[in-house]
């Protein structure tokens, strides 16, 4: 059994936190051979050594912006979602995970996360960002459904992704934040068209990899989860 923890999110329903995590990451990990363990949000050091003791992979998931003073940022108009005990949570986390050499596989927030985790910085808002191509990325916005593909990612030449999906391939598209300065020990390994960092990977641990896009919403992303749990399955060997 190869079990694999993913960080939960935070959502108030009557004045009550509730712990959430949306199902299409329990069944891509179930799909791609893995047992997922979802974890709340308890940002206690005891807890968090105890659960990464038992888990063999790690998956941090998307969810709403960081609070910019871990990038030493105030805080801008566009930012939003903050949570205080996610964010503390999250990076605590991802900082264990890294000094344990534990596979990870981060996604949209995650990505900024293990960012910002190893000293990275973020744009608050894409418009920030100047553009010279007219890439969209956040489709919802922009009158496309939950299931569309709408914009291409280009994979660097001889890195896993491309050995895993070719020079390019089509991925959605749900974020207003993007990466500025790379973190520590980090290699932007995929891009889109205007430049934007949409994956990377840390060449001082075993696996891990974070994309920007959404992967546990596209059934032709499956293959980024099977990678991901055999890497798991090796390393626990």
């Amino acid at each position: 059994m190869t079990i694999v923890g993913v960080s939960s999110l935070n959502y108030e329903i009557d004045h009550i936190v509730n712990s959430r995590l949306p199902m299409t990451y329990i069944h891509s990990i179930k799909e791609a051979g893995g047992t997922p363990l979802v974890m709340p949000v308890i940002n206690d050091e005891k807890y968090i050594d105890d659960v990464l003791n038992v888990i063999d992979g790690l998956i941090i998931p998307g969810g709403d912006d960081i609070n910019p003073k871990y990038f030493n940022e105030k805080k801008s108009p566009f930012t939003k979602g903050i949570d205080d005990l996610l964010d503390a949570f999250q990076l605590k986390l991802v900082e264990k995970a890294l000094q344990l050499d534990m596979p990870m596989l981060c996604i949209c927030r995650g990505h900024q996360i293990l960012n910002v985790c190893l000293n990275g910085s973020i744009y608050q808002d894409i418009s920030e960002y100047e553009q010279g191509e007219d890439v969209i990325h956040d489709q919802l916005k922009q009158g496309y459904t939950y299931h569309d593909l709408v914009h291409e990612v280009y994979f660097k030449k001889h890195s896993i992704l491309e050995a895993l999906y070719g020079e390019k391939m089509m991925t959605n598209s749900f974020h207003h934040q993007i990466l500025k300065r790379l973190g520590y020990g980090l290699e932007a390994i995929g891009h889109t068209r205007d430049g934007v960092i949409e994956a990377m990977r840390s060449f001082n641990h075993y696996f891990v990899i974070s994309v920007q896009w959404h992967p546990e919403r596209s059934p032709s992303q499956l293959p980024l989860f099977e990678l991901f749990i055999n890497a798991c399955k090796k390393r626990k060997e």
